[in-house]
């Protein structure tokens, strides 16, 4: 068992940078005296996650499984098996570490952290020229268009911050700063369709060209915090040595599994303990602002969404309820199997992403099946008009062509414009 040392020295954030640039770098997130036995924990977890690959693997997969395959090998830190007394100090140094939890809720819309994804990226056995791509970490079916992400972030704060620590010196990860506040330019769109149709060699000179791109220069045991909604992209991926560590914090979480908190030091299970206290908390929050739309209660609705995000304006709570129109989409195609939707929404139904109030299948069971179609009646026509009458398709985001709309809010998608419908919504 690990003992947690005393805090450290508060770190002055620069809140302001970070919402307009999108990003900060921070030096010695890791400090040096803790550095050397991170990177022992992150080995030992990596080793433990190859042997699985190893078993894993297929009749046709190289010895290495996965792990041999990849541009960019990821280990989820919460699987079974990989924190115990040996590795718990990766958990309890960084993520839930006091002064890293204060560094998130000085930048998140509301000061209450949860740990989200804990994962650690790793270089691949073989060069991978070229990297991701440029991207923002959104998927348009089961988010919001850009233009309300932007507004609500500028209004409200993030609802989440995603990080990269590296173990060792890092300079993979490019950006574009101040692109979270923004939809793609045109310039934008041109450039990264050509990326796409392989019309250039991927350089640090075509990063910089297709969208003044930045690389982000990490030294071992610093970190970068940044929004999700940034344009950003992995540069190359190569076999030079990389232990990194990614995830996020944000102020929704949930915690499937939390077996790899037993072998925390006690301060630091009592963290993730309180996670999940507030994790169901917001999941009954969800499900009392679902009631109030079948029962018409507007005041209820209001009260719900504050509950959810206190002190939200009207962008963060127009953001909130298309997260709610989402639920309830996921909710009726889980009940009814014969509900006329995407393959892509119906995987999204069956999975979660509780930063965006999906709460998973077995949410679903806390409704009927005629109150999850009353439900969807409600919130149906909302759904409607986050849609095009075809296809659509712009770059840079987590999708194919779909016809919900990427980056335009139509008019009428607001809290009140959706409660004023809910007379005629039958």
């Amino acid at each position: 068992m690990h003992d947690l040392q005393e805090e450290r020295t508060k770190m002055n954030i620069d809140r302001d940078q970070f919402m307009e640039q999108g990003f900060l770098i921070l030096r010695n997130v890791i400090p040096p005296d803790k550095l050397e036995s991170m990177r022992a924990g992150c080995e030992t977890i990596l080793d433990r996650r190859k042997a699985v690959w190893a078993a894993e693997r297929g009749p046709d997969d190289p010895p290495g499984g996965r792990h041999d395959m990849d541009r960019q090998p990821r280990v989820f830190m919460e699987e079974p098996g990989l924190i115990d007394e040996e590795t718990a100090n990766v958990v309890e140094d960084f993520w839930v570490a006091d002064e890293t939890l204060d560094i998130a809720s000085q930048l998140l819309c509301n000061p209450q952290p949860n740990v989200t994804k804990m994962m650690m990226m790793c270089n691949p056995v073989r060069d991978w020229p070229g990297g991701t791509g440029w991207h923002r970490d959104i998927h348009p079916t089961d988010m919001a268009p850009m233009d309300a992400l932007a507004a609500d972030f500028i209004e409200n704060g993030p609802r989440y911050t995603q990080w990269n620590v590296p173990m060792y010196d890092d300079s993979v990860l490019w950006v574009v700063p101040g692109s979270h506040r923004r939809r793609n330019t045109e310039r934008e769109n041109t450039e990264f369709m050509k990326d796409m149709a392989g019309e250039y060699v991927v350089s640090n000179e075509r990063l910089q060209n297709a969208a003044e791109g930045i690389p982000v220069e990490l030294n071992a045991g610093d970190g970068v915090i940044y929004s999700n909604f940034l344009l950003h992209t992995g540069s190359n991926y190569t076999t030079k040595k990389r232990r990194t560590l990614h995830g996020g914090h944000a102020i929704f979480g949930q915690y499937p599994e939390m077996g790899f908190a037993d072998s925390l030091a006690p301060s630091a299970r009592e963290k993730f303990e309180s996670f999940a206290r507030r994790g169901e908390e917001m999941k009954d929050a969800t499900e009392t602002a679902l009631r109030a739309v079948i029962s018409r209660d507007a005041a209820g609705y209001h009260a719900a969404l504050e509950t959810l995000q206190p002190g939200a304006g009207p962008h963060g709570r127009t953001v909130l309820t298309i997260y709610l129109s989402k639920a309830a989409l996921h909710i009726w195609a889980l009940k009814n199997p014969g509900f006329d939707v995407t393959e892509e929404s119906r995987l999204r139904a069956s999975s979660y992403h509780e930063i965006t109030l999906n709460w998973g299948p077995e949410f679903a069971d806390r409704f009927t099946f005629d109150e999850s179609k009353t439900l969807w009646t409600r919130f149906e026509p909302l759904d409607a008009m986050l849609q095009a009458d075809e296809e659509m398709f712009e770059p840079s985001f987590q999708s194919g062509p779909i016809r919900y709309y990427f980056s335009d809010l139509p008019d009428g998608v607001d809290v009140e414009s959706f409660i004023a419908g809910w007379a005629s919504a039958g």
